[in-house]
């Protein structure tokens, strides 16, 4: 079975729509016309601020115990592990590089992916 992140989330509904506020995260909410539309929102949301953390290095929250308001009801939301830590780490960073002109006009002429060939290259390099 796959790790999990687990997150409380707390729902509101006013006037037949449903508001979600993940009280561990700031600026972490979303919304539905329905509770199944709320809470695929939800999970969407959180894994967005979870991947974007994660990328940042930050620290993620423990997470808490929230109470419900008399309106209001905690639903945890659950992300996968290692679906959040394979987007957060497969980011790309640009690289400036120099090759000789007539390199680059071969290359060229061979419609060559130069990202494609560095990447193969490092990798074999690497050995990984």
């Amino acid at each position: 079975m796959a790790e999990k992140f687990f997150y409380p989330c707390v729902v509101t509904e006013e006037e037949g729509f449903y508001y979600i506020n993940f009280p561990d995260f700031n600026a972490c909410f979303t919304d539905g016309e329905t509770m199944e539309e709320a809470l695929d929102n939800a999970k969407d949301v959180l894994t967005a601020v979870l991947i974007e953390m994660t990328k940042h290095n930050e620290k993620l929250p423990e997470p808490s115990r929230p109470k419900a308001g008399d309106n209001d009801w905690v639903v945890a939301v659950d992300v996968v592990k290692s679906y959040v830590l394979s987007k957060a780490n497969n980011q790309s960073v640009k690289k400036t590089l120099t090759i000789p002109k007539w390199l680059n006009d071969l290359a060229m002429e061979q419609d060559i992916n130069f990202s494609q060939v560095l990447q193969e290259s490092l990798k074999d390099k690497l050995q990984v």
